[in-house]
């Protein structure tokens, strides 16, 4: 529901007072970067981009998290234009016409509503409000919206102070895009109207929207394949949509506070794609722009919101579900040490994911994910597809206020692996997963009895070492026997050789491990006085390989077999 806070209708004036003539328009100005197939990079408008995605690779920007944010805009927009399909078949029926009538549908839309996508404008800029300032009139520099040069994490910075004292209004616009989207939380000065502010300041609200968790990005071939995969059936992927869910640029330009009561409740999920968490003003000189306004918008409270966003991943959390006494699912966990095939297990189906569980399952499949499964299941996908998901997520510093690392990876996945009611097939590569993470766990406790053979009894750093080589070895691995699967594979078959695979990698990443801890470990020396323990490389070995024939049963199984023939 929305919020009866003061929509106003301000005149942004000139330096001479004159009002400000509306200027670039997103609809014809070129400012998405982009990729081609053809390997040529390029900027285009909004409707160039729907004109041209049977050539683009993919979005481009100067962060990949400016990827999904722009895409979601695009989604937004596709699915105002066309529709939301209904089903398999209606998804069909909508592009079976090829591109062209997509491309008239969205020029026709976006025509309607082209004032609304001016980035200066006397009275409704987009994803801005007119007049936005405090009450002393100060404003920022573009610093304050530029992700890549955060005022105190220099290690994240690519470029100078320099470049920020002018942007392009193309630049400008996908900082603004990116800025609702991933804005770090913390203090904030507020807008002279804003009733949350208290002796002149904000406290935090939270990061943006996408801030919030991980993003997953439905790709293939080209744009063209990737808007219409991510724009999903509210009915499959299990997402709220209505009448009223409509994003900023159909509705009335929200003020300067808060458009939605707290705490907020979307219409949908096309309003969280478009969100605006942040009350933005570009400040222009010319036609560049040179500072910025920016202050809170609407918060978003993340506890199960995952009927409003398909294509974040979702976790169970304990705590929140103790405090709220239901179960509750949080957007997932943003982690750049952790590789996106270990990601991969919160991507497959909730069915499969709950019957490895004694209570709610650990996850649930993204939205977006389960309706690619139904398209596949439905065989409205060519027989060689396979879906190139990728993973986008922003790590913050302390409370948020600071960008600290990002991820951006992305994994080739099976179709037939994401239908809502895979189970084996699932349930193996979770399991394969899990096989891997073990393995893991003994090279690591491994490679301490190594260091403490050496005399090395604080053993943190080999350990975290020796684990991360192991993930960087399997995830290699995985990915190729992920892509080897079908549809009618026989599944003990399938992990059978993954966990030969996983054996002979652990064997050869432990002999180099051994190798390089030198002679001095082959030796050993005794490492526990009271009850006579000796440790050396080969006592570490017999460890390792009986945690081995614990975890890798099928594998050892085999060979159990064959000797016994």
């Amino acid at each position: 529901m929305m919020s009866l806070s003061t929509a106003v209708t301000p005149v942004e004036e000139g330096a001479d007072n004159t009002p400000v003539e509306p200027y670039f328009n997103l609809v014809d100005e070129p400012w998405i970067p982009v990729l081609r197939t053809d390997g040529s990079a390029g900027e285009a408008s909004l409707l160039e981009v729907f004109e041209q995605a049977e050539s683009i690779r993919q979005l481009h920007g100067e962060l990949p998290t400016m990827r999904p944010a722009v895409l979601r805009i695009l989604v937004v927009i596709l699915a105002r234009a066309v529709g939301l399909p209904r089903n398999p078949e209606d998804w069909e029926e909508k592009y079976d016409r090829g591109w062209a009538p997509v491309v008239e549908a969205v020029r026709e839309y976006l025509s309607r509503h082209r004032d609304r996508f001016w980035l200066r404008h006397p009275h409704e800029p987009f994803f801005q409000v007119a007049d936005l300032g405090p009450e002393n009139g100060a404003t920022k520099g573009l610093g304050a919206i530029v992700a890549d040069f955060p005022t105190n994490v220099a290690a994240f910075t690519q470029r100078g102070p320099a470049s920020l004292e002018r942007m392009s209004p193309a630049e400008a616009a996908r900082w603004l895009v990116h800025t609702q989207a991933y804005d770090t939380s913390g203090i904030k000065t507020p807008d002279r109207r804003d009733p949350r502010q208290q002796k002149g300041k904000v406290y935090p609200q939270g990061t943006a929207w996408l801030g919030k968790g991980e993003v997953l990005v439905v790709g293939y071939k080209t744009l063209m394949d990737a808007l219409r995969l991510n724009c999903v059936a509210p009915d499959y992927a299990e997402v709220i949509t209505g009448p009223a869910d409509l994003p900023p640029w159909e509705r009335t330009h929200p003020g300067p506070c808060a458009e939605f009561e707290t705490p907020a409740q979307p219409e949908g999920f096309l309003q969280v794609y478009s969100w605006q968490a942040r009350r933005v003003r570009l400040v222009f000189e010319d036609e560049d722009v040179t500072q910025v306004v920016l202050c809170y918008g609407d918060p978003l409270a993340e506890q199960s919101r995952q009927k409003f966003d398909p294509m974040m991943t979702w976790r169970y959390s304990k705590p929140q579900s103790a405090k709220f006494k239901a179960d509750v699912f949080m957007p997932g966990i943003v982690d750049p040490s952790k590789d996106v095939w270990r990601s991969f297990a919160a991507w497959l189906p909730t069915r499969a994911q709950k019957a490895a569980s004694d209570g709610p399952p650990p996850f649930l499949e993204p939205g977006v994910l389960r309706w690619v499964g139904a398209l596949a299941a439905a065989d409205k996908l060519p027989l060689e597809f396979m879906p190139d998901i990728g993973l986008y997520g922003v790590q913050y510093g302390p409370q948020s206020a600071t960008f600290a690392d990002l991820v951006d990876e992305s994994l080739e996945v099976p179709p037939f692996l994401l239908d809502p009611e895979a189970r084996d097939s699932a349930r193996t590569v979770l399991d394969a997963i899990k096989d891997a993470d073990t393995v893991a766990w003994y090279l690591g406790t491994f490679a301490v009895n190594l260091a403490r053979s050496r005399g090395v009894d604080e053993a943190v750093t080999p350990r975290t070492e020796a684990r991360e080589r192991a993930y960087q070895e399997f995830g290699a691995a995985f990915s190729s026997w992920l892509k080897k699967l079908k549809a009618n594979t026989e599944w003990t078959r399938a992990r059978r050789a993954w966990q030969q695979k996983l054996r002979s990698e652990t064997r050869a990443l432990a002999q180099e491990l051994a190798d390089e801890s030198g002679e001095e470990a082959y030796i050993g020396r005794m490492v526990d006085q009271e009850n006579g323990a000796w440790m050396n490389v080969q006592i570490a070995e017999g460890y390792l390989y009986r945690g081995l024939q614990k975890t890798l049963t099928l594998a050892f199984k085999e060979d159990n077999d064959d000797h016994r023939r």
